[in-house]
């Protein structure tokens, strides 16, 4: 377990008494608002509300009118729409969605998701050819097409239009296409920068549905007929990881509801097979992260996209059961994999790299290109380095890499493009292709500009506390304000607070590398349970062992008893 700097923020009292007397908030709740930016009684009203009146107009896209008015030809004249969507959970969630406005609005669009090793990433020649040989005049992606410049070319000269949504960086020369939505254009018009792509998706349905009524914007709020997607958004965006702010947050908070609601039956039958059934009480956005994401983007990654598509439209509960069955044993299956990989990769990392290497760069022609982003994140976690994994393929690798805060990903990859056959991405995650050749180069390259931009500090993980109070303050009242804050996630994480001085009481290892435990202060004694800390057991046993805790408040239902715990995140001797 790595060490962790703590950092604390303690806002003046000025500031937090506002919220206090105004919201009737605890002095811990304000202190967290206030340092995530949010100060006064109206702001912290809205953010705590979450309400859908929140969300942006879509026709502040400047493009939206054009998409309106070719969405609205299609319509007239009953053309062929193709929806292009990603692999992963981002990309079959807004291809989901997006194929079932198009059909809500009388369209019959089909789908196109290209096979992770076959095809790779993005729009490719041989997949126009396929499209436009079904007479498609009309492409619309989802989650990506802005680095397609030579594609949406080739596409204008089969006679195919082209609609890129998407919500990646945009390299200096865009596509020539039909129309443009990516918050992240220069231009674009559009304030808010978060959206997944499936955010995307629905601001295209927010504005094609408002144009087609004869407005030109689309709020305040949700139309009705478009609340039955915000389940799709939710699953989407917690899966991709963006932060979990602004618009993001009005949008999973209401999707998660209808999550909860079981409405769907492909996502109801996916948390079936995902032992969450019947548990709605407990139903978060974390549950979404850890149990219905990963079977979802299983099926991208080991070549079955399509099969996630089918869960998310089908209507039948049977159909539904058994697509979600299989999206759980290609689960299993992925975690095989990853398992493989993860130990070859710190095999090399121990034998191979130096003792405190300032990037984690490894290719190798045995590693699946589906599952390495997934251990390329676990190894950033646990070594803290900016990290590529390639695998390799007749010569030729794609690689994808995750970073930490400190370093940008996507525009360190700009900078080593001289290295690389193509790539795109965000700041913490990206992907890339690259020559067997260029593997020293870019590794060179890449280290170095690591190493000029960032300080050894950067290297060391950081714990942000939000709150420190003694045991006996944790009441369920605090619980319910805390939980207020949710959707937790990234940009949103759940508050870590802190206790000082507490006794640690019968410690044991639990489970797969876990500790449980009791802490006591001032005789007041709260269960605990550190998530892989069992390499810290030893320590914690070794007689009457005093710590300061960083957690996270929770609660612990068992029986039907339920009971307040600390999630213990970190523990300074």
């Amino acid at each position: 377990m790595l060490t962790k700097r703590w950092t604390r923020q303690q806002c003046p009292p000025h500031l937090m008494e506002p919220l206090r007397s105004g919201l009737g908030l605890s002095p811990t709740t304000a202190n967290i608002l206030i340092s995530r930016g949010i100060n006064g009684v109206e702001e912290a009203e809205s953010f705590l509300g979450a309400s859908l009146d929140g969300l942006l107009d879509p026709f502040l896209f400047t493009d939206m009118h054009r998409v309106v008015s070719r969405v609205k030809r299609a319509l007239d004249e009953k053309e062929k729409v193709v929806i292009f969507g990603d692999y992963d959970a981002d990309g079959i969630t807004a291809t989901a969605l997006l194929y079932q406005f198009l059909r809500m609005l009388g369209l019959e669009p089909s789908y196109y998701i290209p096979e992770r090793q076959e095809e790779g990433y993005g729009i490719s020649a041989a997949a126009l050819r396929k499209i436009k040989d079904t007479g498609v005049t009309l492409i619309i992606t989802v989650d990506t097409g802005i680095s397609s410049v030579s594609e949406v070319e080739a596409a204008s000269a089969m006679g195919m239009d082209v609609i890129i949504t998407d919500h990646h960086e945009p390299p200096d020369e865009l596509p020539r296409a039909y129309a443009i939505l990516n918050p992240w254009v220069k231009g674009s018009g559009y304030p808010f920068t978060g959206l997944a792509g499936v955010g995307v998706a629905l601001k295209l349905a927010q504005g094609v549905l408002a144009g087609l009524d004869g407005k030109d914007r689309g709020g305040p709020g949700i139309d009705p007929r478009l609340m039955c997607f915000l389940d799709l958004v939710a699953l989407g965006t917690i899966a991709d990881v963006v932060p979990l702010v602004g618009e993001n947050r009005i949008l999973v908070r209401h999707g998660l509801t209808l999550i909860k609601d079981a409405g769907r039956p492909g996502i109801n039958k996916l948390r079936e097979v995902s032992s969450n059934n019947g548990n709605v009480g407990r139903f978060n956005s974390g549950t979404v992260g850890f149990q219905l994401a990963p079977r979802l983007n299983a099926s991208g990654r080991l070549g079955k996209a399509e099969l996630g598509v089918r869960l998310l439209v089908t209507d039948d509960p049977d159909e539904a059961y058994k697509i979600a069955n299989e999206l759980d044993g290609l689960n299993r299956e992925r975690q095989k994999i990853e398992g493989i990989i993860l130990e070859e990769a710190r095999s090399a990392i121990i034998t191979e790299l130096d003792q405190d290497p300032c990037a984690i760069v490894l290719a190798s022609d045995k590693w699946h290109q589906g599952v390495i982003g997934i251990v390329a994140s676990k190894l950033v976690e646990e070594f803290y380095r900016p990290t590529v994994l390639i695998a390799m393929n007749d010569g030729v690798g794609k690689g994808s890499g995750r970073s930490i805060p400190a370093f940008h990903l996507y525009k360190g990859l700009e900078r080593c493009s001289q290295w690389l056959e193509g790539f795109g991405g965000h700041k913490f995650a990206a992907g890339l292709t690259i020559k067997r050749e260029m593997l020293g180069p870019f590794k060179a390259g890449l280290e170095s500009l690591i190493m000029e931009s960032l300080k050894p500090e950067d290297f060391v993980p950081s714990l942000k506390i939000e709150g420190e109070l003694g045991l006996k303050e944790l009441d369920w009242k605090l619980y319910e304000e805390l939980s207020s804050l949710s959707p937790f996630g990234s940009g949103n994480p759940e508050p870590v607070l802190k206790v000082s001085g507490a006794e640690v009481l019968y410690p044991k290892v639990v489970g797969k590398n876990h500790v449980r435990m009791n802490l006591k202060q001032d005789n007041v004694i709260i269960g605990s349970i550190g998530f892989n800390m069992g390499d810290i057991y030893q320590s914690l046993a070794m007689g009457r062992v005093t710590v300061d805790a960083a957690f996270c408040l929770e609660m612990n239902e068992w029986q039907g008893e339920k009971r307040l715990q600390l999630n213990v995140k970190d523990l300074h001797f």
